[in-house]
């Protein structure tokens, strides 16, 4: 699965045409992803294409304020985001706003299909020993947050630069001592 492939598919879509019709400055600026991975009888696990892996896209909507009379171009310090989720209908617009976002590209080294294996890879470098049966993936100002969770509580978050694949931050642990460190 290729991030550029889901954006083009969704592009597609009625609903995003209407959507972009309606909303012109909006941009594609973040992407959201829970994969799901079953062992199979050979003990390697896979991903479940349609199992309850969950893709939402996340566009910006930008909201341009004047302040001042004199004031030649908008300024634009918050908006909303529209989130599509999979299999992309009409986006759920939060009320919430937000802080400006910047646009994501796509054009990136570290792709959906690659998180699994490399999740694998930094997590055998790092000295870390679960086995992901899910992965929480952000991407976000071309980094990926990713939490890797096993069927034992064992959790290793990290974040990647998806445009060059370097690992910038690495952090094992169990889903307790992570949830401790909320009550503290």
């Amino acid at each position: 699965m290729k991030l550029q492939s889901l954006l083009e598919e969704l592009k597609e879509k009625p609903e995003y045409k209407l959507f972009q019709e309606q909303n012109p400055d909006s941009f594609f600026a973040a992407a959201f992803l829970i994969l799901d991975f079953a062992p199979n009888t050979k003990g390697y696990s896979e991903r479940r294409e349609h199992g309850s892996n969950e893709i939402q896209l996340d566009f910006f909507l930008p909201q341009q304020n004047r302040d001042c009379s004199k004031q030649i171009e908008p300024q634009i310090s918050e908006g909303k985001i529209a989130a599509f989720s999979f299999p992309f209908s009409k986006p759920k617009i939060h009320e919430d706003k937000i802080e400006q976002m910047k646009h994501q590209t796509t054009q990136i080294k570290i792709d959906i299909d690659d998180l699994e294996p490399k999740c694998k890879e930094l997590i055998k470098t790092n000295n870390s020993h679960i086995q992901p049966t899910k992965i929480i993936a952000i991407l976000k100002d071309d980094i990926w947050n990713l939490t890797c969770m096993d069927d034992m509580l064992g959790i290793v978050r990290m974040k990647l630069n998806a445009i060059t694949g370097e690992l910038l931050d690495f952090n094992k642990g169990s889903l307790m001592e992570f949830a401790s460190t909320f009550r503290n």
